[in-house]
């Protein structure tokens, strides 16, 4: 029987609504499918069965680096592709995973993975050589990172982005059952990593959605407290920022000292970019906010596949109609003008853009002595 060359491997458990639909995206991708149960009650055996899946029982320790693990295990392929039962490979180019098989430097695939409906894709460590000594660690937000580092540091090693791509479904609809599920997880990981950002940051989304308003705060201001005593470190530093300041935002506070030390930190980062304008205009600010919303009304969300994932909506048409606000209020019609026909342009069945376009257009022709 010939060797598997890439073999996906899954974690399951009653997955049975999502589990047929990432079984099917990967048919005629990769040689191998290997699901590791973690003790489903539907029908998920069954499903991968029939998909001519390897299915075996992985009891459930609390470890998702445990139970990723021994999926690796037990697969046989050379390559390794980590999938969900909630995600969808929507992209993938075999003959380019011969081309890095045959640079033994080459270790690791970043895949492009889109963490949600209506976002940006971003890098992830997806794909990988199959050698015992690249596993996960991690009892929650399992990573190959720790042992990538390793094996740069003692081999050269090599990661490189590659075209495939890999959509997440699992955060559409009701996310009750994923917090209960998380909380005591995170709690664990924090009790022995108590400065980890992304899981101090999950965890504060975490008790905001459950209720816990203030322990969500502290969690984010332990993250924040972090990253300023030790410095940035990684592009998810961002979140806690971003999550904070909403917070404030929302809670009709004043976040303007936080947003200049996080767009400080973040330059580059729209979602901030988004935060800071709209807390400029709550100031009543127009004038400031304009060139921050400009700024995203420009960019083409379909490139961006650096940093964190971003909410497509606060480009685009959203942009355009908020400077073209910024732009009125400012006393700028004619520019205001041009943001609604482009916002209009963009989404020609919203009346509003329409409606606005030609009230700033008219407000234009009031004060162009030319029009007179």
């Amino acid at each position: 029987m010939r060797k598997p060359f890439v073999t996906a491997t899954l974690i399951v458990r009653d997955e049975a609504a999502f589990l047929e639909g990432c079984l099917d995206s990967l048919r005629g991708h990769v040689d191998e499918i290997v699901v590791a149960d973690t003790g489903s009650n539907d029908a998920s055996r069954e499903i991968a069965r029939r998909a001519g899946a390897r299915v075996f029982d992985c009891p459930w320790t609390g470890d998702f680096a445990a139970a990723r693990n021994a999926s690796a295990d037990a697969a046989r392929g050379d390559w390794l592709l980590y999938v969900d039962a909630d995600e969808r490979l929507v992209a993938f180019d075999r003959d380019e995973i011969a081309r890095l098989d045959a640079d033994p430097a080459i270790v690791c695939g970043l895949v492009l993975f889109r963490p949600k409906t209506g976002y940006t894709r971003y890098r992830e460590h997806r794909l990988f050589r199959n050698r015992p000594d690249l596993r996960f660690r991690g009892v929650i937000h399992e990573t190959l990172v720790p042992s990538l580092r390793e094996l740069r540091a003692r081999e050269g090693a090599r990661i490189v982005p590659v075209d495939a791509a890999i959509d997440h479904l699992g955060y559409d609809g009701d996310q009750s059952a994923k917090h209960r599920r998380n909380l005591p997880l995170l709690r664990a990981r924090l009790a022995v990593e108590p400065d980890h950002i992304y899981c101090l940051d999950h965890l504060g989304l975490t008790l905001a959605a459950t209720g816990d308003s203030a322990g969500a705060r502290a969690a984010w201001e332990h993250a924040v407290g972090v990253i300023r005593r030790r410095g940035v470190r990684e592009v998810v530093d961002v979140m806690p920022y971003v999550h904070l300041a909403s917070h404030r935002v929302a809670q009709g506070e004043d976040a303007s000292a936080l947003l200049v030390e996080a767009r400080a930190r973040f330059p580059d980062d729209h979602t901030l970019r988004w935060i800071d304008a709209q807390a400029r205009m709550d100031a009543g600010d127009p004038t400031s906010a304009y060139p921050l919303f400009a700024a995203l009304a420009d960019v083409d969300p379909g490139t961006l596949t650096e940093g964190p994932a971003w909410d497509i909506s606060i480009f685009g048409v959203r942009a355009h109609a908020a400077a073209g606000r910024c732009a009125l209020e400012s006393g700028r019609p004619d520019l205001a003008a041009r943001h609604f026909a482009r916002a209009e342009t963009l989404e020609p069945g919203n009346l509003e853009y329409r409606v606005k376009k030609l009230f700033a257009q008219a407000r234009a022709d009031d004060t162009d002595p030319r029009a007179r």
